[in-house]
């Protein structure tokens, strides 16, 4: 059993009780939520680029956005809660400054995106290595994605629209699957 068993939080590298997971099932809708708002978001970042490139600097905020409150509410999977919190802040404070600069250039749209990525990734990979219980490794490779798509960016500055649009929405995806399927587990475990 985790040290952490006993703190209320679960996750991707804490090893919960059974009553602490019955407790975080009643809220499994919002992980649900989180869940299809990211995938929906990152689909048609990479399905509609296009139409996308108009309002990407929109799509990019929201999508950050989204992340970095799915970061925020699953902080309590997290046995290092702060890290969580860092990372989910790191994100909303990204998303908004992309949002409430929409004339933005699309070197300070890399910019931006990248080191939103990179403080994120940076964050998982120092949670998953601070832990070291069972499920660590899966912490550390979402945060080594991400850190290596922030580190993309921020390398390439000029890099298309198209390509920043894609690598986001393909993120978006991936995390609000994850969030999805761990949805209809705490559902299962509320019924």
């Amino acid at each position: 059993m985790s040290q952490y068993a006993t703190s209320g939080g679960f996750g991707e590298f804490d090893v919960p009780t059974r009553e602490e997971l019955r407790r975080a099932s009643s809220r499994w809708w919002l992980f649900l939520i989180v869940g299809i708002v990211s995938v929906v978001i990152g689909a048609i970042l990479v399905l509609d680029l296009v139409v996308a490139v108009e309002t990407l600097a929109l799509f990019v905020a929201f999508g950050l956005i989204f992340t970095g409150v799915e970061e925020l509410l699953g902080s309590s999977r997290y046995g290092h809660r702060t890290m969580a919190i860092i990372g989910g802040i790191a994100l909303i404070v990204a998303g908004i400054v992309a949002l409430s600069w929409p004339s933005i250039t699309l070197w300070a749209l890399a910019v931006v995106t990248a080191l939103g990525l990179i403080v994120a990734g940076a964050v998982r990979i120092t949670a998953a290595l601070m832990e070291r219980e069972d499920g660590w490794g899966w912490l550390f490779i979402g945060g080594l994605v991400t850190l290596v798509i922030g580190i993309m960016a921020i390398a390439w500055p000029d890099v298309t629209v198209l390509a920043l649009a894609l690598l986001l929405g393909i993120r978006l995806i991936i995390f609000g699957a994850v969030e999805i399927a761990s949805a209809m587990q705490l559902k299962s475990l509320a019924s």
